[in-house]
């Protein structure tokens, strides 16, 4: 089975600061999956970078099959 969303070796960037580094994780079809945490660790921005407003500039990621660089 392909996997829906994959990020290898991703970093984070909101222009010039650097937000998440190292991501890695793997979603499969049908996995039901919580992005938690406290008020400015980055899950906007992550998710912002998964639909493409922010760039994905270091690492690889991948949605759908749309790859994300």
């Amino acid at each position: 089975m392909e996997p829906v969303v994959t990020l290898t070796n991703a970093s984070i960037y909101q222009g010039p600061v650097l937000i998440l580094q190292d991501v890695n994780f793997t979603i499969e079809k049908g996995e039901f999956v919580y992005l938690v945490g406290k008020t400015g660790t980055g899950k906007s921005s992550l998710l912002k970078t998964l639909y493409g407003e922010l760039p994905l500039l270091e690492g690889q990621g991948n949605v759908v099959g749309f790859n994300l660089r």
